[in-house]
């Protein structure tokens, strides 16, 4: 209890009033409760004292008096207390801006009573001073409250000064030690006029207090950031309509596999409607493996999307190589209409010969035995057998009829035809373009049958060539090579008008390729990614060309999917066979241990037995109880991973991105500590 002579000096505006009045004032409005004699006793009112004179206080003055100090022990007291220790809490700046506060309401106050500026400033202190007396406990804390307003934003400014950023807790503990202890000494130096006791007291303080915070953050951001992602969790299952337990199973798993949200939402993508959460990544396939092996619901559930999916395999792969390489032909038949429009250009050369006048074929004759008389072997005989067609049959004399070099130059074509001797493809070659030539002077209208025919026999070798274009030997061309056949295979050739249709050819003799390979290997989809992709991009490449960019990517991101869908099928049903075998047996009593009872008595006797009954009856009960909670759990996952509906989608979305400590709520705990720190330190 201060004595009437510290209520004087902390309270000047009562210099009018004479002790006893004072005394008798307090009393009566706060001290009522204790005999008048003890409380003069412990204000100093017994010991000799000059008493100051002056006029008594009036009637109006006592009752001002009172009524100011009901208001400042009530609800605009507390306000104020309030108002004024938060603005007082600031570090540093709490006095200047308390200074502000109070010369402002002085200079208000005098523009309203009138009074001097000076006696409204005295006032003003006056009555922050008597507000603060009277509510303490709003003052300490409206103190900590300003001391966290001006904290807050310079650990928001510089969070590695005040212990946060990545480095290890020790490293971030010394820093934040450093900034407390300057900010606590800095404080009181200006509060203290540059005591060195008050700054020395604000850097224990402010350092004592800093070192925690980042200790401190870390476990009250756990904590925050645990209640945040469960509520958060929750909505987000809820949203999704499937438990929270699933999202944050399924989004560990999906993090375990080293996915993010772009990475996840990215191969969900590339996998089309038909992929699954569960081909995501090893552990999930684990996951799923676990359930298709446990009796129940999830165990069907699983089992029964991937069995659905797997029958549909061959349709979905068909249907892609449909789209992106055309109806299916069978190349016999195309073999078969060529050949038979090739006959069908055969009446156009028996009338390109009608009436052809005879030709001297002398020229010919001589330069083919002049070749015969340089070249030896297979060469000289080939050539040797071609001069004899020249000749009228029966006779050693030339023929001039154009018809006998046309069934030359046939002939020479069925000699070529298997012929792999390069000097005798080389030697018929010349004499079959002599021919040729002779045929175009003798019977010029032959050459428009040579391009009908020509055309429909380039049509033919496309064909047989784009059988080949996928295989894997030394014949299989290279992509750059049937780039520069499918280009020049368009360019028409002789008399012929148009483009070539030998790409057609090309395109359809590959896309029959394709549909034997999926024949043959229709449920062995690892086998025909390898025997349509290939290693390395050279099928890529080559179907690129045939077929366009587009659309060779389209057919191999199915196939990928595919092999893709069928890993995740062995991964989970062919490997848990087991332990689905032993999960049924267990489940149907077939592994119990027959000596029970016999094992038990030995162990422990008539007790053992009883006590190992009851833990076993015990342990069913249970099971049964959590059992059916379990098994609904075990359902909602199996028909999460089943799925990749957009909803549960954005669901694992929005749990990958949980977790991390706030930084808001770490900012704010070592404020609440720096503010504390720095107010205690007052």
């Amino acid at each position: 209890m201060p004595t009437i002579k510290e209520v004087r000096t902390q309270y000047p505006q009562y210099d009018d009033m004479s002790d006893r009045q004072l005394a008798d004032a307090l009393h009566s409005k706060f001290y009522s409760d204790m005999p008048h004699a003890d409380f003069d006793a412990k204000i100093g009112m017994g010991q000799e004292a000059p008493q100051r004179g002056g006029q008594h206080l009036s009637y109006e003055d006592g009752a001002a008096m009172l009524d100011r100090e009901e208001r400042l022990s009530g609800v605009n007291g507390a306000t104020g207390a309030a108002l004024t220790g938060m603005l007082d809490g600031v570090p540093i700046a709490g006095l200047v801006l308390l200074g502000a506060a109070q010369r402002g309401a002085a200079g208000v106050s005098s523009l309203i009573n009138g009074d001097d500026y000076a006696t409204n400033l005295k006032e003003a202190q006056a009555l922050t001073e008597t507000a603060q007396d009277q509510h303490p406990y709003v003052t300490t804390g409206a103190n900590v409250v300003g001391a966290v307003g001006g904290t807050l934003p310079m650990i928001a400014a510089a969070p590695a000064a005040f212990g946060g950023g990545g480095a290890n807790l020790l490293v971030r503990s010394a820093a934040a030690l450093g900034s407390g202890a300057a900010l606590g000494g800095a404080d009181q130096a200006v509060r203290s006029g540059g005591d060195i006791d008050a700054i020395k007291s604000g850097i224990y303080w402010g350092g004592g207090t800093g070192v925690v915070g980042p200790a401190a953050g870390k476990v009250v951001g756990a904590g925050a950031r645990a209640l945040v992602d469960r509520l958060k969790l929750g909505k987000v299952a809820k949203a999704a309509g499937t438990r929270a337990s699933t999202v944050a199973k399924l989004a560990k798993a999906i993090m375990g596999d080293g996915m993010d949200e772009t990475a996840m939402r990215a191969r969900l993508g590339d996998l089309g409607p038909q992929g699954m959460i569960a081909d995501l990544g090893p552990n999930l396939q684990g996951q799923a493996g676990a359930l298709a092996s446990m009796p129940g619901r999830a165990q069907e559930i699983m089992r029964s999307a991937l069995d659905t999916r797997n029958t549909g395999a061959n349709a979905r792969i068909g249907a892609a190589v449909d789209d992106s390489m055309g109806r299916n032909v069978i190349p016999s038949e195309i073999q078969g209409n060529i050949a038979a429009n090739q006959r069908a250009v055969g009446p156009a050369y028996g009338q390109a010969f009608e009436n052809a006048p005879r030709y001297d074929m002398t020229p010919i004759a001589d330069d083919i035995d002049l070749s015969v008389s340089r070249l030896r072997g297979p060469a000289q005989t080939a050539l040797r057998r071609v001069r004899g067609m020249l000749n009228i049959e029966g006779t050693e004399q030339l023929s001039a009829d154009p018809s006998v070099m046309f069934q030359t130059r046939q002939a020479i074509d069925g000699m070529l035809t298997g012929e792999v001797d390069p000097k005798v493809i080389n030697a018929l070659s010349e004499v079959r373009q002599q021919l040729d030539d002779g045929l175009t002077r003798a019977v010029p209208r032959i050459k428009e049958a040579d391009a009908s025919y020509a055309e429909l026999a380039r049509q033919s070798d496309a064909l047989t060539r784009g059988q080949t274009v996928l295989d894997h030997g030394r014949t299989a061309p290279r992509p750059a090579e049937l780039a520069r056949e499918f280009e020049q295979g368009a360019l028409p050739q002789g008399r012929q008008i148009g483009p070539s249709a030998a790409p057609l050819r090309l395109r359809q003799g590959a896309r029959a390729e394709v549909d034997r390979i999926l024949g043959s290997n229709a449920n062995d989809v690892a086998k025909l990614n390898n025997l349509i992709k290939s290693e390395g991009d050279w099928n890529r490449d080559r179907l690129a060309t045939l077929f366009g960019q587009d659309r060779a990517n389209r057919l191999f991101q199915v196939l990928d999917n595919e092999r893709t869908f069928a890993g995740t099928r062995q991964a989970v049903m062919m490997n848990s066979e087991t332990a689905r075998r032993q999960a049924h047996r267990a489940e149907l009593g077939g592994d119990g241990d027959p000596n029970f009872t016999r094992n038990a008595f030995a162990a422990g006797g008539l007790s053992g037995t009883a006590r190992a009954t009851g833990v076993k009856a015990a342990d069913k009960i249970l099971n049964m109880i959590v059992g059916g909670r379990r098994e609904a759990a075990n359902a909602s996952l199996a028909e999460a991973m089943v799925t990749n509906r957009a909803a549960m989608v954005d669901a694992l979305a929005k749990a990958q991105r949980s977790g991390g400590n706030p930084a808001l709520v770490d900012a704010l705990t070592k404020s609440i500590l720096l503010g504390s720190g720095t107010t205690g330190a007052r």
